[in-house]
């Protein structure tokens, strides 16, 4: 009886981790590079929700990787942001942030905007 329990018990660690697997989706830039990230954080993007949907792969054919990239460490810094921060951390954080030469601040305003980012898209046009 004893080792039946045990089984069960690892059978049903497969599943959570293949739980785990499921919940993850794939970003694929315009340069063919594919992003994983977990389901959790895509949903913090309202629009990026919507266009998943039910799937787990989504192509952006007219966005670099660094672009993504950036979208996700924007995503990572305000995860639990209540409101705007003011503090001097955030100040050189949003210095390195946008320390990008001009055609990559256009893309990730543009994407920004895709995205319905406004958040990003008043820090971004406000420099």
């Amino acid at each position: 009886m004893f080792i039946l329990f045990f089984w069960f018990c690892d059978n049903n660690d497969n599943k959570m981790e293949q739980n785990k697997r499921v919940q993850r989706v794939q970003l694929m830039s315009s340069e063919g590079e594919v992003i994983t990230i977990d389901r959790e954080v895509a949903n913090r993007f309202e629009r990026l929700k919507e266009l998943l949907g039910a799937n787990d792969f989504l192509y952006f054919p007219n966005t670099r990787s660094i672009i993504l990239r950036k979208l996700l460490t924007w995503s990572f810094y305000h995860k639990y942001d209540p409101g705007p921060r003011n503090d001097d951390d955030s100040t050189s954080w949003y210095t390195e942030f946008f320390d990008v030469d001009q055609g990559t601040l256009l893309e990730l305003i543009e994407t920004a905007c895709f995205l319905d980012l406004p958040k990003l898209l008043n820090k971004a046009q406000g420099l």
